[in-house]
């Protein structure tokens, strides 16, 4: 599969849950950008510029079923800064991987600028300010670089939007990106998404869950993050998909080649980047 480059032009905001919203969560609201995008936010956005974001979706589809419909085969995301390589570690942290090899991790502002905004809420219905209402915004610009996707469908190169406010990025193809496919261990790049299971009174409970494509979490843990994910929101239907238990960014597991693991795999979930690690 190919690889890209999604190179933003404009500052971009990259939430990954709650509401952001005055009228929601009150007179004062902040809203804090991932250094990366969601599988959702990457397959959306490569439906939209492959398919025209017009094909009709019928309604009383399954979750797997409404996920093919914009889904796509995905690996990554990866940023690129120069040419040094960084992967998310959740929340709001990078983890610097330089020729393949676990490095350090380091704060969102160390890679990438990033852009505070203060505004004004606004009514739904008339557009008017909301007296009262502010909310500040956090966004990230990439100085010198973008993010690295592999991708199996035929992208044409050029200027587009992504995300939430539209922002302008530039695709094209990247030639020189090769990830190995073994290593000493794997990095989570993207939320592993694991099957909701009863009887979940602690997060020890949760190592007993199976990963599909990798074996019981307790037995390929080496370092982990687990939390909660969406899968991303249906735009024609107007309502979200449903929330799952997730290995987060930045985890390191036993599952030490390169690929997708665990639900929905083949729509850019639970992508492992096998890396070396320093002795």
């Amino acid at each position: 599969m190919p690889f890209l480059i999604i190179r933003p032009l404009k500052p971009l905001s990259f939430r990954w849950g709650g509401e952001f919203s005055p009228a929601l969560s009150g007179p004062m609201n902040r809203g804090v950008s991932e250094p990366l995008p969601l599988p959702s936010t990457v397959t959306g956005f490569l439906y939209s510029i492959t398919k025209g974001g017009g094909k009709e979706v019928r309604g009383g589809l399954s979750l797997e079923e409404d996920l093919r419909t914009v889904g796509s085969k995905v690996w990554g995301p990866l940023l690129r800064v120069g040419d040094d390589y960084y992967a998310h570690s959740y929340p709001g942290r990078l983890i610097r991987v330089t020729g393949w090899r676990l490095g350090e991790e380091v704060s969102v502002g160390a890679v990438l600028a990033v852009v505070n905004r203060i505004g004004i809420g606004l009514r739904f219905d008339t557009k008017n300010a909301m007296e009262h209402m502010i909310y500040s915004q956090q966004l990230v610009k990439v100085r010198d670089g973008g993010i690295v996707v592999e991708v199996g469908v035929d992208v044409k190169e050029g200027y587009y939007t992504m995300g939430g406010e539209g922002g302008l990025v530039r695709v094209e193809p990247i030639h020189d990106v090769r990830p190995p496919d073994s290593g000493d261990e794997g990095l989570v790049l993207s939320p592993v998404i694991m099957a909701p299971r009863d009887g979940v009174r602690s997060v020890e409970d949760l190592y007993d869950m199976e990963v599909e494509g990798c074996g019981r979490l307790g037995d390929i843990a080496v370092s982990v993050k687990v939390g909660l994910i969406g899968l991303g929101f249906n735009l024609t239907h107007n309502v979200r998909r449903p929330i799952y238990p997730a290995i987060m960014p930045g985890s390191r597991l036993r599952c030490n080649r390169r690929g997708n693991i665990g639900l929905f795999r083949d729509y850019g979930w639970g992508s492992v980047l096998p890396v070396a690690v320093p002795k």
